[in-house]
């Protein structure tokens, strides 16, 4: 059985609307901010549990925690919301891969989506109970919570490993000649991977830390000290965890076959040094800049981290002869305009007004009044989001009748 001819035979018949690098560069950005999002969750969730232990009544450690328990709880709304749209990205290019090694885990990826429901509501439930006073075993919520959410990781680690690896398909599928469809094992694990990617959660965290003390500075409500503990905490957390990731990146670096030649790829080994060269400069200037600019390089660090990982996939896929480029395309000019669209005017607009209302607001004590620009921004929002229900609807109602009135 020739594994190539199989993966082709998988994809989908009716093709893809639009060249298939478009949605690989879409996979790959989207990506980005999905990943920030994960790390920052599981990095502040667990510097607030670590908070949550450390601290007494009154301390600046108590603030922290509450601090990061509210912003981990509000990461996994965003780190899921954001996660939609590369893993469908992912599904169009690489369909026969995502599938598979789904429904040879099926049982792992159904249990996700309530292990990750059962992680948000513990994490809620200790948001809620997390005030001033809050009794310490309240925390088992919060440790509950998290080792779910690194649970789902590794779930997910799983999926997008074992679709790697086609070669093993049919081994796990049925070992010694015998069928298992329950899929209820986890078949692959590539530890070093994973640990590298769950750790820059901690490098995450410092640079959240430290954009943290910035953004609240001109709060009346946050004590100088308290904000100088952040950076502080920041910047200490910062460095040593891109240190430790970088060890861990070596570790991945090398265990990839041979076959694949990416021990020594450059982009791989352009990763490590962008970790060591944010390291460097955050130990040099990281007390001096706006706190802002540390955190910006670290989605640059991400940005390579996707790219990186997508060249993975591709070395992992060629001797199999897939290739996404020959990919059939049927190409849909009119959804294709109307996703961009979508995509530039609500996501430019709409997402923009949300984003610029809630950054305004957090650094204002007590009721904030939107400025003149942002009202407009939030006009435009309104009425954009109008005309593109309007499209919407026009659109569907057209092809409907028209596809009617041919039959």
């Amino acid at each position: 059985m020739d594994i190539g001819t199989v993966l082709h035979a998988m994809r989908d018949p009716a093709g893809i609307p639009s060249h298939p690098v478009i949605f690989q560069v879409l996979m790959i950005v989207t990506w980005i901010f999905h990943i920030a999002f994960v790390h920052m969750t599981l990095g502040t969730a667990a510097f607030a549990i670590y908070a949550f232990y450390k601290r007494a009544p009154g301390t600046h450690w108590e603030q922290l925690s509450m601090a990061m328990t509210k912003a981990a709880k509000v990461g996994v709304s965003l780190l899921i919301v954001l996660g939609v749209a590369p893993l469908l990205f992912t599904q169009v290019i690489y369909d026969p891969q995502w599938y598979t090694a789904s429904v040879l885990s099926a049982r792992w990826l159904i249990a996700f989506i309530f292990t990750l429901i059962i992680g948000y509501c513990s994490w809620f439930v200790f948001y809620y109970s997390n005030h001033e006073g809050a009794k310490k075993r309240l925390g088992v919520f919060a440790l509950v919570g998290l080792g779910l959410f690194l649970l789902d990781g590794l779930i997910m680690h799983v999926l997008a490993y074992q679709s790697l690896l086609p070669d093993q398909w049919m081994n796990w599928y049925a070992p010694g000649g015998v069928v298992d469809s329950r899929g209820a094992t986890l078949h692959a694990i590539q530890w070093p991977r994973y640990l590298f990617i769950i750790s820059l959660s901690l490098p995450a965290l410092g640079l959240y830390l430290m954009a943290y003390a910035d953004y609240f500075r001109g709060r009346p409500d946050r004590a100088p000290e308290y904000l100088a503990l952040a950076r502080s905490l920041g910047h200490r957390l910062a460095m040593r965890g891109l240190v430790i990731s970088f060890v861990l990146l070596l570790a991945w670096q090398f265990v990839h076959p041979a076959s694949t030649r990416l021990s020594w790829h450059p982009v791989g080994w352009a990763l490590g040094a962008s970790l060591l060269a944010l390291a460097w400069w955050v130990q040099r200037r990281g007390l001096q800049v706006h706190g802002y600019l540390p955190m910006l390089a670290g989605l640059g660090v991400l940005g390579v981290l996707a790219v990186w990982r997508e060249l993975i996939r591709i070395r992992y896929m060629l001797p199999f002869g897939y290739d996404i480029t020959d990919y059939t395309v049927h190409a849909d000019w009119p959804s294709m305009v109307l996703f961009f669209s979508t995509f530039i005017g609500v996501g430019g607009l709409v997402g923009g007004f949300f984003l610029t209302t809630i950054y305004r607001a957090g650094r204002v004590q007590g009721l904030y009044t939107a400025e003149r620009g942002v009202a407009r921004l939030g006009t435009a929002a309104v009425a954009v989001l109008g005309v593109w229900i309007t499209v919407f609807f026009a659109y569907g109602i057209t092809i409907w009748m028209r596809n009617a009135f041919t039959l």
